[in-house]
């Protein structure tokens, strides 16, 4: 009997030294529980595309640009003083003019040869040839270099940024107003390629065009 009584002495205080570790157990556990759940932050919300993406083309609005002519019969002048705003476009899109629905890009086609210094600049990145744009009522229209050259080309249009490449571009006129745009499309290394353009009206379906910036006939 004297040799139970002094095994069971150390095992009751073995139980009654676990009870505050099995208190704290308890604590922790309702501090983490339901309850406290609803103190935790919220999840912080993801960031959208960048600006300039093809999820979230560059906007390229009225104040970007410069308004021109007459269109449905209204006078306009000048939405932006700018020094670099580009001429009155022709009273007719050209051969060498690119447009799709109510936007037309002056000249684009006709960099397939002749000389790169007549159209373009030169840096350490690449080549930056200027373009005219146009877009007339019935817009937006968003301009999206294909999958194919997106690592070579962008577009140089809209604002302070328009001086950093991006791979898809919206054009949004001002109201009532054909408004034209001076910006550019850069070609990186030698400047030659066939770069394709995909170009959507509104919600409209995408139409492919492909451009040749001295890289000669290129197959679309």
């Amino acid at each position: 009997m004297s040799g139970r009584h002094r095994h069971a002495a150390p095992m009751g205080r073995a139980i009654l030294l676990s009870l505050p570790a099995a208190c704290l157990l308890l604590a922790a556990g309702c501090s983490t529980g339901g309850h406290g759940a609803a103190h935790d932050p919220p999840p912080a919300a993801s960031p959208g595309p960048p600006v300039g993406s093809i999820a979230h083309p560059r906007p390229v609005t009225c104040a970007d640009g410069h308004t021109t002519g007459t269109v449905r019969g209204t006078p306009t002048a000048g939405a932006v003083d700018r020094p670099w705003a580009p001429a009155a476009p022709p009273a007719a899109p050209t051969a060498k003019d690119v447009r799709v629905g109510p936007l037309t890009l002056h000249g684009l086609r006709a960099l397939e040869d002749g000389d790169q210094n007549a159209h373009g600049v030169h840096d350490a990145d690449g080549w930056h040839y200027m373009i005219g744009a146009v877009l007339g009522s019935g817009g937006p229209v968003t301009v999206v270099i294909g999958p194919e050259q997106r690592a070579r080309a962008g577009l140089e249009f809209g604002g302070d940024q328009g001086l950093a490449p991006t791979p898809a571009v919206t054009f949004q006129g001002c109201p009532g107003a054909a408004t034209a745009y001076l910006g550019a499309f850069f070609v990186a290394g030698d400047g030659r390629a066939c770069v394709p353009l995909d170009i959507r009206t509104g919600d409209g379906a995408p139409q492919r065009v492909v451009i040749s910036f001295f890289a000669g006939r290129c197959l679309v």
